[in-house]
């Protein structure tokens, strides 16, 4: 049973214990991905009781593209290894019609190639960092996410995804529809006009969104450890603006995506 910590689409955070209980009773392994869970809330891998659990190094604020596959070592080292290369390999023999290979123990069985080490070594600050600092990291984005679902709803039209309801526990993430809008348009005049980065579409979650929208793609807004106060109130008040009076820019289609028209008057100075 492969389960999400937290919702990437609604931020929900996901009752992975009782899951963990379910599995154990039907004797299923449970794996956890914690990638969008871990950057926000520590992970104890004994109380939720999983077999595995994986995370990724660049949404815990860790650059050079390691991640973490924590699982049981009897299992891993009787997995065949799903890339193969140098590292993953002990030994080969030649048997003359064929080759034999002789995998290496782990962890050196899951890791073929190079190693990244400087990758791994940024993940492990990262790691000690936040969890020098969870109290307060934890504190500051629930008082943000308070601030910011209150000023979405001041906003016409705008309806949140939920997964288990409004008042579920939820990390910095919530995403939405506006009623009679495109989001693709808001995303575009949100980043042109001032100068703010969400995401549209379905986020890699496209049978979730569309179910949770009716067939339709939603907005994301994320927070994180560099948002403040004045971030969210500047988003809901330009995203209100958008909603109530409308964009200031003209906008076209360009490959299926919304990007102002091309007309240099219209454009600050910097992007002239």
């Amino acid at each position: 049973l492969v389960v999400t910590g937290a919702s990437n689409v609604t931020g929900e955070v996901w009752p992975v214990a009782e899951l963990a209980r379910v599995a154990r009773r039907h004797g299923a392994r449970i794996a956890l991905d914690a990638a969008q869970l871990a950057p926000h809330r520590p992970v104890d891998v004994r109380a939720l009781d999983v077999d595995y659990t994986v995370l990724s190094g660049h949404k815990l604020y860790a650059p050079f593209g390691a991640g973490v596959l924590v699982g049981r070592s009897d299992w891993l080292q009787a997995a065949e290894p799903y890339l193969v290369g140098g590292g993953a390999t002990a030994r080969v023999t030649d048997h003359g019609d064929r080759l034999g290979v002789a995998w290496s123990a782990v962890p050196e069985r899951h890791e073929a190639g190079s190693p990244n080490v400087v990758g791994v070594h940024a993940l492990a600050v990262a790691c000690d960092v936040l969890g020098r600092h969870w109290e307060q990291t934890v504190e500051h984005e629930r008082a943000l996410l308070a601030r910011l679902r209150a000023g979405l709803a001041t906003v016409p039209g705008v309806r949140e995804l939920a997964l288990f309801g409004a008042d579920h526990d939820r990390v910095g993430v919530v995403s939405f529809t506006v009623g009679g809008q495109d989001v693709g348009y808001l995303s575009a005049a949100l980043s042109a006009e001032h100068g703010i980065g969400v995401r549209d579409g379905a986020f890699c979650a496209h049978v979730a969104v569309h179910r949770l929208t009716g067939g339709d793609r939603a907005l994301r807004a994320s927070l994180g450890l560099g948002t403040t106060e004045e971030h969210v109130d500047r988003f809901v008040a330009a995203l209100r603006a958008l909603v109530t009076e409308g964009s200031r820019w003209d906008y076209e289609l360009r490959d299926g995506r919304w990007a102002p028209l091309n007309d240099e008057r219209a454009l600050p100075p910097f992007l002239r």
